[in-house]
Protein backbone atom coordinates (compact mmCIF):
# COMPACT_ATOMS: atom_id res chain seq x y z
CA UNK A 1 0.00 0.00 0.00
CA UNK A 2 1.47 3.31 -1.03
CA UNK A 3 0.25 5.33 1.93
CA UNK A 4 -0.07 9.07 2.05
CA UNK A 5 0.56 9.11 5.80
CA UNK A 6 1.98 6.45 8.11
CA UNK A 7 1.44 6.51 11.87
CA UNK A 8 2.77 4.12 14.50
CA UNK A 9 1.64 3.56 18.08
CA UNK A 10 3.72 1.58 20.57
CA UNK A 11 2.03 0.47 23.78
CA UNK A 12 4.73 -0.41 26.32
CA UNK A 13 2.74 -2.57 28.73
CA UNK A 14 3.77 -4.71 31.69
CA UNK A 15 2.73 -7.93 29.93
CA UNK A 16 3.59 -7.16 26.32
CA UNK A 17 4.68 -4.40 23.95
CA UNK A 18 2.11 -3.92 21.21
CA UNK A 19 2.71 -1.97 18.00
CA UNK A 20 0.16 -0.84 15.43
CA UNK A 21 1.04 0.83 12.13
CA UNK A 22 -1.69 2.63 10.23
CA UNK A 23 -1.75 4.26 6.81
CA UNK A 24 -4.01 6.43 4.73
CA UNK A 25 -3.96 6.96 0.99
CA UNK A 26 -4.78 10.35 -0.47
CA UNK A 27 -8.26 9.27 -1.55
CA UNK A 28 -9.14 7.68 1.79
CA UNK A 29 -11.10 9.47 4.47
CA UNK A 30 -9.95 7.24 7.30
CA UNK A 31 -6.80 5.19 7.93
CA UNK A 32 -6.45 1.42 7.84
CA UNK A 33 -4.31 -0.88 9.94
CA UNK A 34 -1.26 -1.97 7.95
CA UNK A 35 0.50 -4.07 10.53
CA UNK A 36 0.49 -5.25 14.13
CA UNK A 37 3.12 -6.78 16.35
CA UNK A 38 3.24 -7.98 19.95
CA UNK A 39 6.16 -9.23 21.99
CA UNK A 40 6.27 -10.34 25.66
CA UNK A 41 7.56 -7.58 27.95
CA UNK A 42 10.83 -7.75 29.83
CA UNK A 43 12.50 -5.09 31.93
CA UNK A 44 9.36 -3.70 33.60
CA UNK A 45 8.05 -4.04 37.14
CA UNK A 46 4.53 -2.84 37.96
CA UNK A 47 4.59 -1.05 34.63
CA UNK A 48 7.76 0.90 35.48
CA UNK A 49 10.90 0.42 33.36
CA UNK A 50 13.76 -1.04 35.41
CA UNK A 51 15.91 -2.26 32.52
CA UNK A 52 15.86 0.00 29.44
CA UNK A 53 17.94 -2.42 27.35
CA UNK A 54 15.44 -5.26 27.81
CA UNK A 55 12.55 -2.93 26.98
CA UNK A 56 14.39 -1.67 23.87
CA UNK A 57 14.83 -5.25 22.63
CA UNK A 58 11.14 -5.95 23.17
CA UNK A 59 10.18 -2.79 21.28
CA UNK A 60 12.45 -3.82 18.38
CA UNK A 61 10.74 -7.22 18.13
CA UNK A 62 7.26 -5.71 18.28
CA UNK A 63 8.00 -3.08 15.61
CA UNK A 64 9.68 -5.66 13.39
CA UNK A 65 6.58 -7.87 13.49
CA UNK A 66 4.29 -4.92 12.75
CA UNK A 67 6.35 -3.71 9.79
CA UNK A 68 7.35 -7.02 8.20
CA UNK A 69 4.89 -6.60 5.30
CA UNK A 70 5.76 -2.95 4.67
CA UNK A 71 8.32 -1.64 2.24
CA UNK A 72 9.92 0.54 4.90
CA UNK A 73 9.83 0.49 8.70
CA UNK A 74 8.46 3.68 10.30
CA UNK A 75 11.03 5.56 12.36
CA UNK A 76 8.71 7.70 14.49
CA UNK A 77 5.98 6.70 16.91
CA UNK A 78 3.55 7.78 19.59
CA UNK A 79 4.42 5.84 22.75
CA UNK A 80 2.40 5.04 25.87
CA UNK A 81 3.54 5.46 29.44
CA UNK A 82 1.79 3.81 32.36
CA UNK A 83 2.32 1.87 35.55
CA UNK A 84 2.36 2.95 39.16
CA UNK A 85 4.69 5.84 38.30
CA UNK A 86 1.77 7.82 36.85
CA UNK A 87 -0.16 10.11 39.20
CA UNK A 88 -2.75 12.88 38.74
CA UNK A 89 -3.15 16.02 40.85
CA UNK A 90 -5.40 19.08 40.74
CA UNK A 91 -4.55 22.69 41.46
CA UNK A 92 -6.21 26.08 41.07
CA UNK A 93 -4.74 29.30 39.69
CA UNK A 94 -6.24 32.76 39.39
CA UNK A 95 -5.26 35.95 37.55
CA UNK A 96 -6.56 39.49 37.15
CA UNK A 97 -7.92 40.11 33.66
CA UNK A 98 -5.35 42.04 31.65
CA UNK A 99 -7.52 43.95 29.15
CA UNK A 100 -8.98 47.35 30.00
CA UNK A 101 -12.44 46.25 28.84
CA UNK A 102 -12.17 43.17 31.15
CA UNK A 103 -12.71 40.72 28.29
CA UNK A 104 -10.99 37.40 28.97
CA UNK A 105 -8.38 36.48 26.37
CA UNK A 106 -6.52 33.27 25.51
CA UNK A 107 -3.47 34.80 27.18
CA UNK A 108 -5.43 35.27 30.43
CA UNK A 109 -6.44 31.62 30.31
CA UNK A 110 -2.85 30.52 29.73
CA UNK A 111 -1.65 32.69 32.63
CA UNK A 112 -4.27 31.17 34.95
CA UNK A 113 -3.21 27.65 33.96
CA UNK A 114 0.43 28.58 34.56
CA UNK A 115 -0.55 29.92 37.96
CA UNK A 116 -2.25 26.62 38.81
CA UNK A 117 0.96 24.78 37.89
CA UNK A 118 3.00 27.13 40.07
CA UNK A 119 0.54 26.68 42.92
CA UNK A 120 0.73 22.90 42.56
CA UNK A 121 4.51 22.93 42.76
CA UNK A 122 4.49 25.27 45.76
CA UNK A 123 2.07 23.03 47.62
CA UNK A 124 3.87 19.81 46.65
CA UNK A 125 7.49 20.87 46.27
CA UNK A 126 8.94 17.58 47.58
CA UNK A 127 6.55 15.61 45.38
CA UNK A 128 8.04 17.17 42.23
CA UNK A 129 11.66 16.42 43.09
CA UNK A 130 11.38 13.23 41.06
CA UNK A 131 8.40 13.96 38.81
CA UNK A 132 7.51 15.61 35.52
CA UNK A 133 4.17 16.92 34.24
CA UNK A 134 3.28 15.13 31.02
CA UNK A 135 -0.28 16.40 30.40
CA UNK A 136 -2.55 19.07 31.80
CA UNK A 137 -6.23 19.87 31.30
CA UNK A 138 -8.27 22.88 32.46
CA UNK A 139 -11.38 21.29 33.95
CA UNK A 140 -13.39 24.11 35.55
CA UNK A 141 -13.56 27.90 35.52
CA UNK A 142 -14.78 30.74 37.70
CA UNK A 143 -15.17 34.42 36.83
CA UNK A 144 -15.28 36.66 39.89
CA UNK A 145 -15.93 33.54 42.01
CA UNK A 146 -18.94 32.47 39.91
CA UNK A 147 -18.70 29.05 38.16
CA UNK A 148 -18.69 29.20 34.36
CA UNK A 149 -19.84 26.46 32.01
CA UNK A 150 -17.67 26.08 28.94
CA UNK A 151 -14.67 28.07 27.79
CA UNK A 152 -14.46 31.52 29.44
CA UNK A 153 -12.55 33.25 26.61
CA UNK A 154 -14.59 36.21 25.37
CA UNK A 155 -16.52 36.62 28.62
CA UNK A 156 -15.93 39.58 30.93
CA UNK A 157 -14.88 39.93 34.55
CA UNK A 158 -12.15 41.12 36.91
CA UNK A 159 -10.67 37.77 37.98
CA UNK A 160 -10.38 34.39 36.23
CA UNK A 161 -9.88 31.20 38.22
CA UNK A 162 -9.01 27.87 36.60
CA UNK A 163 -8.87 24.41 38.14
CA UNK A 164 -6.40 22.20 36.25
CA UNK A 165 -5.79 18.47 36.23
CA UNK A 166 -2.09 17.58 35.95
CA UNK A 167 -0.93 14.10 34.95
CA UNK A 168 2.60 13.39 36.11
CA UNK A 169 5.22 10.68 35.71
CA UNK A 170 8.24 9.63 37.72
CA UNK A 171 11.18 11.32 36.00
CA UNK A 172 13.35 8.21 35.82
CA UNK A 173 10.48 6.19 34.36
CA UNK A 174 9.87 8.81 31.68
CA UNK A 175 13.56 9.14 30.88
CA UNK A 176 14.00 5.36 30.73
CA UNK A 177 11.04 5.06 28.37
CA UNK A 178 12.51 7.67 26.02
CA UNK A 179 15.89 5.94 26.25
CA UNK A 180 14.38 2.53 25.46
CA UNK A 181 12.48 3.79 22.43
CA UNK A 182 15.53 5.57 21.06
CA UNK A 183 17.72 2.49 21.66
CA UNK A 184 15.20 0.57 19.55
CA UNK A 185 15.88 2.97 16.67
CA UNK A 186 12.59 4.85 16.99
CA UNK A 187 12.09 8.58 17.52
CA UNK A 188 9.28 9.19 20.06
CA UNK A 189 7.05 11.89 18.60
CA UNK A 190 4.92 12.01 21.72
CA UNK A 191 4.57 10.23 25.05
CA UNK A 192 0.95 9.72 26.09
CA UNK A 193 -0.41 8.35 29.38
CA UNK A 194 -1.92 4.98 28.49
CA UNK A 195 -5.24 5.82 30.18
CA UNK A 196 -5.56 8.94 28.06
CA UNK A 197 -4.60 7.06 24.88
CA UNK A 198 -7.21 4.35 25.31
CA UNK A 199 -9.92 6.93 25.88
CA UNK A 200 -9.20 8.26 22.37
CA UNK A 201 -10.18 4.90 20.91
CA UNK A 202 -13.06 3.99 23.19
CA UNK A 203 -15.11 7.03 24.16
CA UNK A 204 -17.55 9.14 22.21
CA UNK A 205 -17.96 12.88 22.75
CA UNK A 206 -21.35 12.20 24.30
CA UNK A 207 -19.94 9.74 26.83
CA UNK A 208 -17.21 12.19 27.82
CA UNK A 209 -19.75 14.96 28.17
CA UNK A 210 -22.30 13.23 30.41
CA UNK A 211 -19.77 11.36 32.56
CA UNK A 212 -18.04 8.01 32.22
CA UNK A 213 -14.91 6.08 33.08
CA UNK A 214 -12.58 3.68 31.30
CA UNK A 215 -11.03 0.92 33.39
CA UNK A 216 -7.92 -0.68 31.93
CA UNK A 217 -7.31 -4.08 33.55
CA UNK A 218 -3.66 -4.60 32.66
CA UNK A 219 -1.10 -7.17 33.71
CA UNK A 220 0.60 -5.75 36.81
CA UNK A 221 -1.68 -2.74 37.25
CA UNK A 222 -5.19 -1.49 36.62
CA UNK A 223 -5.99 2.12 35.79
CA UNK A 224 -9.03 4.33 35.42
CA UNK A 225 -9.65 7.67 33.78
CA UNK A 226 -12.86 9.56 34.53
CA UNK A 227 -14.45 12.07 32.15
CA UNK A 228 -17.11 14.70 32.76
CA UNK A 229 -18.24 17.70 30.69
CA UNK A 230 -15.87 16.59 27.96
CA UNK A 231 -12.71 16.69 30.10
CA UNK A 232 -10.71 14.13 32.08
CA UNK A 233 -11.30 14.97 35.75
CA UNK A 234 -9.40 12.14 37.42
CA UNK A 235 -6.86 9.40 36.72
CA UNK A 236 -5.70 6.69 39.10
CA UNK A 237 -3.42 3.63 38.93
CA UNK A 238 -3.88 0.59 41.17
CA UNK A 239 -1.06 -1.94 41.83
CA UNK A 240 -3.15 -4.99 40.98
CA UNK A 241 -3.95 -6.53 37.61
CA UNK A 242 -4.80 -9.74 35.81
CA UNK A 243 -1.31 -11.18 36.38
CA UNK A 244 -2.16 -11.47 40.06
CA UNK A 245 -5.03 -13.78 39.07
CA UNK A 246 -2.55 -15.86 37.06
CA UNK A 247 -0.27 -16.16 40.10
CA UNK A 248 -3.19 -17.22 42.31
CA UNK A 249 -4.25 -19.90 39.80
CA UNK A 250 -0.68 -21.17 39.40
CA UNK A 251 -0.31 -21.48 43.16
CA UNK A 252 -3.74 -22.97 43.78
CA UNK A 253 -3.57 -25.52 40.94
CA UNK A 254 0.21 -26.05 40.99
CA UNK A 255 0.54 -25.01 37.33
CA UNK A 256 3.25 -23.28 35.35
CA UNK A 257 2.56 -19.57 34.85
CA UNK A 258 1.89 -19.97 31.09
CA UNK A 259 -0.56 -22.79 31.80
CA UNK A 260 -2.29 -20.76 34.49
CA UNK A 261 -2.57 -17.76 32.16
CA UNK A 262 -4.16 -19.85 29.42
CA UNK A 263 -6.57 -21.44 31.88
CA UNK A 264 -7.57 -17.99 33.18
CA UNK A 265 -9.08 -17.04 29.82
CA UNK A 266 -10.37 -20.41 28.60
CA UNK A 267 -12.24 -21.97 31.48
CA UNK A 268 -15.70 -20.43 31.00
CA UNK A 269 -17.18 -23.36 29.03
CA UNK A 270 -16.06 -26.04 31.49
CA UNK A 271 -18.48 -26.17 34.42
CA UNK A 272 -16.22 -28.26 36.65
CA UNK A 273 -13.15 -26.05 36.21
CA UNK A 274 -15.32 -22.94 36.44
CA UNK A 275 -16.57 -24.09 39.85
CA UNK A 276 -12.96 -24.42 41.04
CA UNK A 277 -11.63 -21.23 39.47
CA UNK A 278 -14.41 -18.80 40.38
CA UNK A 279 -13.40 -18.71 44.08
CA UNK A 280 -9.94 -17.59 42.92
CA UNK A 281 -10.82 -15.19 40.11
CA UNK A 282 -13.92 -13.45 41.45
CA UNK A 283 -12.35 -12.21 44.74
CA UNK A 284 -9.42 -10.69 42.82
CA UNK A 285 -11.77 -8.89 40.46
CA UNK A 286 -13.82 -7.73 43.42
CA UNK A 287 -10.62 -6.29 44.90
CA UNK A 288 -9.96 -4.31 41.71
CA UNK A 289 -13.47 -2.89 41.44
CA UNK A 290 -13.57 -2.15 45.18
CA UNK A 291 -10.46 0.01 44.71
CA UNK A 292 -12.13 1.76 41.77
CA UNK A 293 -15.30 2.43 43.75
CA UNK A 294 -13.30 3.80 46.69
CA UNK A 295 -11.63 6.24 44.28
CA UNK A 296 -14.98 7.24 42.78
CA UNK A 297 -16.25 7.92 46.30
CA UNK A 298 -13.16 10.03 46.94
CA UNK A 299 -13.89 12.25 43.94
CA UNK A 300 -17.65 12.19 44.67
CA UNK A 301 -18.59 10.33 41.48
CA UNK A 302 -19.57 6.93 42.85
CA UNK A 303 -22.74 5.75 41.06
CA UNK A 304 -22.94 9.16 39.37
CA UNK A 305 -21.58 8.47 35.88
CA UNK A 306 -24.58 8.19 33.50
CA UNK A 307 -22.53 6.79 30.59
CA UNK A 308 -21.13 4.14 32.91
CA UNK A 309 -17.86 2.27 32.56
CA UNK A 310 -16.00 0.67 29.69
CA UNK A 311 -13.78 -2.23 30.68
CA UNK A 312 -10.71 -2.71 28.53
CA UNK A 313 -7.15 -4.08 28.66
CA UNK A 314 -6.09 -7.72 28.57
CA UNK A 315 -8.03 -8.50 31.75
CA UNK A 316 -11.27 -7.46 30.03
CA UNK A 317 -11.21 -10.86 28.32
CA UNK A 318 -11.97 -12.59 31.63
CA UNK A 319 -15.36 -14.30 31.65
CA UNK A 320 -18.04 -12.48 33.65
CA UNK A 321 -15.96 -9.37 34.34
CA UNK A 322 -18.67 -6.96 33.14
CA UNK A 323 -21.23 -8.44 35.51
CA UNK A 324 -18.82 -8.21 38.44
CA UNK A 325 -18.00 -4.60 37.57
CA UNK A 326 -21.68 -3.69 37.28
CA UNK A 327 -22.46 -5.29 40.62
CA UNK A 328 -19.59 -3.52 42.38
CA UNK A 329 -19.83 -0.07 40.77
CA UNK A 330 -23.63 0.16 40.39
CA UNK A 331 -23.37 1.86 36.98
CA UNK A 332 -23.85 0.62 33.40
CA UNK A 333 -20.89 -1.41 32.13
CA UNK A 334 -19.97 -2.23 28.57
CA UNK A 335 -17.18 -4.05 26.84
CA UNK A 336 -14.39 -2.66 24.73
CA UNK A 337 -15.90 -1.07 21.58
CA UNK A 338 -13.36 0.39 19.19
CA UNK A 339 -14.30 2.23 16.03
CA UNK A 340 -11.25 2.73 13.86
CA UNK A 341 -11.02 3.25 10.12
CA UNK A 342 -13.18 1.59 7.54
CA UNK A 343 -13.46 -1.98 6.27
CA UNK A 344 -11.05 -3.26 8.91
CA UNK A 345 -10.32 -6.96 8.58
CA UNK A 346 -7.82 -7.20 11.43
CA UNK A 347 -9.62 -8.59 14.47
CA UNK A 348 -7.35 -6.76 16.91
CA UNK A 349 -9.94 -3.96 17.01
CA UNK A 350 -12.17 -6.44 18.88
CA UNK A 351 -9.42 -7.35 21.36
CA UNK A 352 -9.43 -4.98 24.37
CA UNK A 353 -5.72 -5.54 25.02
CA UNK A 354 -5.02 -3.43 21.89
CA UNK A 355 -7.06 -0.37 22.92
CA UNK A 356 -4.03 1.67 24.08
CA UNK A 357 -2.06 1.05 20.87
CA UNK A 358 -5.05 1.98 18.73
CA UNK A 359 -5.64 5.05 20.89
CA UNK A 360 -2.04 6.14 20.28
CA UNK A 361 -2.66 6.04 16.53
CA UNK A 362 -5.87 8.02 17.06
CA UNK A 363 -3.86 10.59 19.03
CA UNK A 364 -1.27 10.82 16.26
CA UNK A 365 -3.93 11.36 13.60
CA UNK A 366 -5.73 13.99 15.69
CA UNK A 367 -2.56 15.93 16.42
CA UNK A 368 -1.58 15.82 12.77
CA UNK A 369 -4.99 17.15 11.77
CA UNK A 370 -4.88 19.87 14.43
CA UNK A 371 -1.33 20.79 13.50
CA UNK A 372 -0.34 20.89 17.16
CA UNK A 373 3.12 22.05 18.18
CA UNK A 374 5.39 20.56 20.83
CA UNK A 375 5.45 22.33 24.16
CA UNK A 376 8.62 24.27 24.86
CA UNK A 377 8.37 24.55 28.63
CA UNK A 378 11.26 23.57 30.88
CA UNK A 379 9.45 20.29 31.50
CA UNK A 380 9.22 19.58 27.79
CA UNK A 381 12.88 20.40 27.21
CA UNK A 382 13.95 18.09 30.01
CA UNK A 383 11.94 15.31 28.39
CA UNK A 384 13.79 15.97 25.13
CA UNK A 385 10.97 18.19 23.85
CA UNK A 386 8.70 15.31 22.84
CA UNK A 387 5.95 15.84 25.41
CA UNK A 388 2.85 17.67 24.28
CA UNK A 389 0.51 19.50 26.61
CA UNK A 390 -3.07 18.73 25.66
CA UNK A 391 -4.44 22.12 26.70
CA UNK A 392 -4.48 23.27 23.07
CA UNK A 393 -7.35 20.90 22.42
CA UNK A 394 -9.46 22.93 24.85
CA UNK A 395 -8.60 26.44 23.72
CA UNK A 396 -10.67 28.16 21.02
Amino acid sequence: MASHKITMGIDVGSTSVKTIITGKEKNQKTPVILGTGASPSYGLRKGIIVNPEDVANTIKKSVKLASEKLDTKPKRAFVSIGGTGIKALKATGSVVISRADQEISKEDLKRAINQSESQLKRNSSSYFLNREIIHFFPISYKIDDDPVIGNPVGMKGEKLEVETLFITSLSHHLNNLIKSVEMAGITPENVVADSLAMSKALLTKKEKEVGCLVANIGGDTSSIIVFEEGNPISLEIFPIGSNHITYDIAQGFQLLLDEADQLKFSYSNDTTIKRKLNPIIIPRLNDIFDLIDVHLNKIKRSRLLPAGAIITGGGANLAGINEIAKDQLKIPVQSNQISFGEDQKNNIINDPSWSVAIGLCCSAIKEENNNLIANTSAVGKKAKQILWHCVKNFLP
